[in-house]
């Protein structure tokens, strides 16, 4: 399962998207401190096939977590090159490019 946010701005929508096990966490990365924060992740919850919806809505989207950005590249949404590691959990940023 997933917690989501949908931001809306007047370019259209961000998702923000994390497993549901890591919300709310802080992650250590060297001298780097990651809080996955509720006020900007979760929203409502998710499954996947709920998830897959959420992504095609979405203009951009911030995501973390394995779960979460494994479903992104599945449906290539993104590459592996575009994923960092912080603190061994996966993070990346998409864009949907306006042709």
């Amino acid at each position: 399962m997933f917690y989501y946010k949908l931001h809306k701005s007047k370019l259209g929508y961000l998702l923000a998207a994390c497993d549901k096990s890591i919300c709310d966490k802080k992650i250590n990365n060297k001298n780097i401190e990651f809080h996955v924060n509720p006020r900007f992740y979760k929203d409502k919850s998710a499954t996947e096939a709920q998830m897959k919806k959420m992504f095609s809505m979405a203009n951009s989207a911030n995501i973390i977590g394995k779960k979460i950005v494994q479903l992104a590249m599945d449906l290539d949404l993104i590459d592996k090159e575009m994923v960092i590691d912080i603190g061994g959990i996966p993070h990346a940023q998409m864009i949907v490019a306006q042709g």
